[in-house]
């Protein structure tokens, strides 16, 4: 099996991650009538002495295939992948780092099984926002939302068709870990986007 990392660009404008947290998630699974509450995250919830991190530039940093198969608990079939974002001012973005797993061959990076991507921003409260957009975008199109915690800090579990993913924003950064349905056992889908999610905070520290 192919472990190296793909060459999938140095910067990217725009790229299609699964669940973009730049903004809106769009999603077409069905929502019960009943969803729990998302926890909105605002400018007052901001720890004055929240972490400002600087953005991430390789995905070594944060986790290598084997780290993923072991998170999954089974190998992943195909290469792995990143692509480095440009900043974005006018939202306040300064750094992106996507990383794919499982990357099926002649696919393009997005087709992974697994991807963790990490946004950086100027500071906390922008990334709480980005979070939020994320979140609120999910559940307008009808996703199903849970509570969880990675560590210390909320998260986000959002049941999509396609995949499933954890969303959370911690000090400037925001994280995003999405795995294809099937990828993972249904009980074990929170413990492994925590566990990955962790290893996305832990990066850079």
């Amino acid at each position: 099996m192919d472990r190296r990392w793909g060459a999938a660009g140095s910067v990217v404008a725009a790229i299609g991650l699964v669940g973009l947290l730049l903004g809106a998630c769009s999603s077409g699974s069905s929502a019960s009538t009943q969803q729990p509450r998302v926890p909105t995250f605002t400018k007052s919830s901001a720890p004055t002495s929240a972490r400002v991190a600087a953005p991430l530039k390789s995905c070594t940093s944060v986790a290598v295939a084997a780290d993923v198969d072991t998170a999954v608990g089974h190998q992943l079939t195909g290469s792995a992948g990143q692509v480095v974002g440009i900043a974005e001012p006018s939202i306040g973005r300064v750094g992106r780092l996507d990383c794919y797993y499982g990357v099926p061959a002649g696919q393009p990076v997005t087709a992974s099984a697994i991807s963790i991507g990490i946004a950086t921003y100027s500071d906390a409260q922008s990334a709480q926002h980005r979070a939020s957009l994320t979140i609120n975008a999910a559940r307008q199109g009808g996703a199903a939302t849970s509570n969880v915690k990675v560590g210390s800090q909320p998260a986000i579990l959002i049941a999509n068709q396609k995949d499933q993913e954890l969303v959370l924003s911690e000090g400037n950064r925001t994280v995003l870990v999405s795995a294809l349905n099937g990828v993972l056992d249904q009980s074990k889908v929170g413990p492994t986007l925590i566990a990955l999610a962790q290893k996305a905070i832990n990066a850079g520290t």
